[in-house]
């Protein structure tokens, strides 16, 4: 059972404060890690929401240039219109 004062990190995944932290408990240092371990950020939205606050939490914006931040892409891919055309060939 959750705390109330427990609240959502990643609402796509459905993590919560209390998962984040005990994670980082166990050791994990770096946003990248914590996603791994967690799944927030791999939800539709792809970190555009929880993806700073994570980065802040593991301060991740004062490391070395060669760390890799978490990267956001668009929830969409692209579809062609021929793709279309086909879909409707078969119906």
């Amino acid at each position: 059972m959750k705390k109330q004062e427990d609240f959502i990190i990643c609402r796509c995944e459905n993590i919560y404060m209390s998962e984040i932290d005990e994670i980082l408990r166990q050791g994990a240092d770096n946003a990248r890690e914590l996603k791994l371990k967690s799944r927030a950020g791999m939800g539709f939205c792809a970190s555009r929401t929880c993806g700073p606050f994570i980065e802040a939490l593991t301060q991740d914006h004062e490391e070395a240039p060669t760390y890799i931040n978490l990267k956001a892409q668009p929830p969409i891919r692209t579809v062609s219109i021929e793709d279309f055309i086909k879909e409707d060939a078969h119906d």
